[in-house]
């Protein structure tokens, strides 16, 4: 695995995957110059996959009968909306599966192991805690979005 700081490099992958695969050959990461201002977050090297989270966001759970649900794709895959408050708008809510339901609030489908990164790449984060969108999974050997994971020894989601 080797770093590059430009972001045409025709190495690099992009996102989250569907399935399992090898590390990237390269990742994207912020120049020397600006890793040198300084950084917003601790640098962190380790995170912990804990899985998605429900959240209401504020907003409300509300059944949907089978032929609202058909809106959304299979009417037996959906059984509630989540709508969210007037302040998310212009996004008006979510179609919710039954497992979803059973857990807002709670992490969902994370495998609990431990990944260690380069330290450039953490102190990328550090400087710009927004700058990836998805974060590597050595158990799952998966890319998968940053949200599905809190820094080792925190509560706190990477990505925040």
């Amino acid at each position: 695995m080797s770093l590059t700081t430009d972001s045409r490099d025709p190495r690099l992958g992009h996102g989250a995957d569907d399935q399992p695969v090898p590390q990237n050959e390269v990742y994207l990461v912020l120049s020397a110059e600006e890793i040198a201002k300084g950084f917003i977050r601790p640098v962190r090297r380790s995170y912990i996959h804990v899985g998605k989270i429900t959240e209401l966001k504020g907003g409300t759970i509300e059944p949907l009968s089978r032929e609202e649900a058909s809106r959304f794709g299979d009417p037996d895959k959906y059984v509630a909306f989540l709508r969210y408050p007037e302040s998310e708008s212009p996004l008006v809510g979510k179609a919710l599966t039954q497992k979803e339901v059973d857990n807002v609030g709670k992490n969902i489908g994370g495998c609990g192991s431990f990944t260690t990164m380069n330290l450039t790449i953490a102190e990328t984060y550090a400087r710009d805690p927004k700058f990836y969108g998805a974060t590597y999974c050595c158990s799952c050997q998966k890319h998968l979005p940053v949200n599905e994971f809190v820094w080792d020894g925190t509560n706190e989601r990477v990505g925040s």
